[in-house]
């Protein structure tokens, strides 16, 4: 009977060391599975397709416009630019998008409503301020809008990112016949 006990003792303990194993290689598959789907969908919220879908349906026109124009996005697109490389996409305004879809408090999205990028942004990639932009651009002289008599202008004023461009110089005066990028 003893022997009877031993055996039954180490197949319990068998069957433990078994389920004990089975549930870690479970664990580790939840575990790198969730890992996966993580990076994944990261890497899609990443991309522009992110954007202008699921949650970002209100900004369908701006993805269109992105892949199609006018607006300088299209330019940025072409150049291999996504939407995240001038909109921030820092974890408190994630939280506020997403509170403003779910509530429908999103306000005027049309593609030419309002300022979405600071200047220091655009010049980030385009001079590092409004000065060395002004000097890259002195090709443009004497009309040159970035050595503007008025002072710096925000860069969205004449660039939409994603409506035509407006020549705001041309409004009242006479710009050598220059145009704006579309």
């Amino acid at each position: 009977m003893a022997e009877n006990n031993t055996n039954q003792a180490s197949q319990a303990s068998t069957t433990k060391a078994v389920n004990n194993k089975k549930r870690i290689t479970i664990a580790i598959i939840v575990i790198v599975a969730v890992l996966a789907l993580g990076i994944g969908l990261w890497q899609w919220h990443n991309t522009p397709a992110f954007c202008g879908s699921v949650c970002h349906t209100t900004m369908s026109e701006h993805l269109t416009n992105y892949e199609n124009g006018p607006g300088i996005a299209k330019v940025h697109a072409d150049n291999g630019l996504t939407c995240l490389d001038c909109h921030e996409a820092d974890l408190n305004t994630q939280v506020s998008e997403v509170e403003a879809q779910l509530s429908g408090t999103y306000g005027d999205l049309t593609l030419a409503s309002g300022h979405y990028v600071d200047n220091q942004k655009c010049l980030d990639c385009h001079g590092g301020s409004y000065e060395a932009l002004a000097e890259q651009t002195s090709y443009l002289d004497p009309y040159n809008p970035h050595n503007s008599p008025h002072g710096q202008i925000d860069c969205d004023e004449c660039h939409k990112g994603h409506a035509a461009q407006v020549d705001q110089c041309g409004e009242c005066h006479d710009n050598g016949g220059q145009h704006m990028l579309s």
